[in-house]
C-alpha cells in the first residue's frame, strides 16, 4: 500500500533526524540519495514531517505515528489518501480536545518578550509562512510580467511597497528577474528594518554581521550612493555576498572577514556614519518557518546568545563617531536577547536608545523581527 510506504519513509526520517543541521538541508540529502521518489511523494512527505515538528513537545509521551496524526489534524493537512490512512489507524485524537493543549507547543514561553502576543504567536507555528521577495523599483514591470507569464501568484504588502508574497514551492531562483538581480528573496519584517537604518547620501555604513548580505544590499537599493563595509566571521558567507553584490550590481563595497567574539579590539583605521549589526540570536522569531528548533533547542543556550550579542555591540560602538546611528537587529522573540539587552546597553555602553519594536510578522505569514536605533553618546 502507497500510504503504508510513505508513511514508514516518514517515520523513518523523523527517527534519525537529530536536530544537528537545518532540517531542509537534512531532507535535501536524504531526497537526493532517494530519487526513486517522486515529486509528489517528497512534497507529501515534506509536508507531513514538518507538521510534526510544528507542534514541538505537545504530546510527547505519545509514539510517533500519533503525533503525526495529532499534528497533522492541528495543521490541517492537505485531504488526500495519507491523512486519511493515518487518522484511520488513530481514531482516539478524533475525541481528544487539541486547543486547549497548545500552551505546551511553545515551552520556552517564559522568555516571550510582554510585547509579543502569546496565543496568536503560538498558532502562527501551526501554519506555514509565506516567501517575501523584495523588489527593485526600477524593475517592477519586469518581475510582475515574468510571475504572469509563469502563473505564479502573487500579492503586494500594502505598508511595504517593495515586498510581494509568492506562493511556497515557486522556483525563485530560476527564473530570469532573479538571476539579473530584478528582485532578492527577503522576508517582509527584514525588509522593514530599512525604516530604522535610513542610510543617507554618501554615507559609509558598517554592517558588522552582515552574513550574505541581505541588510547591505537593501541599503544600496534604498541609497545607492552610500559605501558599505561588510564583515562576518565565516569567509563563505562573504563570498557569496559578493557574488549577490555583483548581481545586483553594487560596487561600492569593501569585505572583511572578522570574528567580533574572539575578545580582540577589531583592527580597522575607519569611523563610520553609521553601524547595523543582525546579531546572531536563537532565531526564535522565525521558527514557524524552521519548526524543528521547537523540539530541538535549548533553551540555556538563550544566556549565551545574550553574551555573544553583548560582546559583538561592544566591539564595534568604538568606531561609531558622537551623535552616529547604531541599530540592533534580532530574529528573536526573547526578552533576554531584545529589550534586556537594550537595557544593558544603555547602561554600561555609549548609546542613547532612541527607539525599539518588534516588526510582528505572524499575522502577514512572516517572520517577527526586533530593532533597535541608538545613537553615540558620551552622556
Amino acid at each position: 500500500m502507497r500510504e503504508a510506504t510513505q508513511l514508514r519513509i516518514v517515520n523513518e526520517i523523523i527517527t534519525s533526524y537529530k536536530g544537528k543541521e537545518p532540517l531542509s538541508r537534512y531532507l535535501k540529502k536524504y531526497f537526493n540519495a532517494n530519487r526513486q521518489l517522486g515529486s509528489r511523494d517528497r512534497r507529501l512527505i515534506q509536508e507531513f514531517i514538518y507538521n510534526y515538528y510544528r507542534i514541538g513537545k505537545m504530546f510527547s509521551d505519545k509514539p510517533i505515528e500519533a503525533r503525526l496524526a495529532l499534528a497533522n489534524k492541528l495543521c490541517r493537512a492537505e485531504p488526500g489518501p495519507l491523512f486519511e490512512y493515518l487518522i484511520s489507524r488513530h481514531p482516539e485524537i478524533e475525541k481528544m480536545q487539541l486547543q486547549s493543549e497548545l500552551d505546551k507547543l511553545f515551552v520556552q514561553g517564559r522568555h516571550l518578550s510582554d510585547s509579543i502576543g502569546k496565543a496568536d504567536f503560538i498558532r502562527s507555528f501551526l501554519v506555514q509562512p509565506k516567501v517575501w521577495i523584495r523588489v527593485r523599483d526600477e524593475f517592477k514591470n519586469e518581475v510582475e510580467k515574468e510571475l504572469n507569464e509563469k502563473s505564479i501568484s502573487f500579492e503586494k504588502d500594502n505598508d511595504q511597497p517593495n515586498a510581494w508574497s509568492v506562493k511556497q514551492a515557486t522556483a525563485l531562483d530560476q527564473m530570469e528577474s532573479f538571476i539579473k538581480g530584478y528582485f532578492e528573496i527577503q522576508d517582509l519584517s527584514s525588509q522593514k528594518t530599512i525604516r530604522y537604518i535610513t542610510p543617507a547620501n554618501s554615507e559609509y555604513w558598517w554592517d558588522a554581521c552582515a552574513g550574505a548580505g541581505g541588510k547591505s544590499l537593501m541599503m544600496a537599493s534604498h541609497e545607492p550612493s552610500i559605501k558599505l563595509f561588510c564583515t562576518d566571521a565565516r569567509e563563505t558567507v562573504l563570498k557569496n555576498l559578493e557574488q549577490r553584490f555583483k548581481k545586483a550590481g553594487v560596487k561600492n563595497y569593501s569585505t572583511k572577514m572578522l570574528d567580533l567574539t574572539s575578545g580582540l579590539k577589531p583592527r580597522i583605521k575607519e569611523t563610520f556614519d553609521g553601524i547595523v549589526a543582525d546579531v546572531p540570536c536563537s532565531g526564535s522569531g522565525t521558527w514557524s518557518r524552521t519548526p524543528e528548533w521547537l523540539t530541538h533547542f535549548e533553551s540555556k543556550n538563550i544566556e549565551k546568545y545574550k553574551l555573544l550579542q553583548r560582546q559583538i555591540v561592544s566591539a564595534v560602538v568604538n568606531f561609531l563617531p558622537d551623535n552616529k546611528p547604531f541599530v540592533y537587529i534580532t530574529c528573536s522573540v526573547f526578552k533576554e536577547e531584545n529589550e534586556g539587552n537594550t537595557s544593558w546597553m544603555s547602561e554600561n555602553l555609549p548609546l542613547k536608545l532612541q527607539t525599539q519594536s518588534y516588526l510582528e510578522g505572524s499575522s502577514k505569514g512572516a517572520d517577527t523581527m526586533f530593532v533597535a536605533r541608538f545613537t553615540k553618546s558620551d552622556k
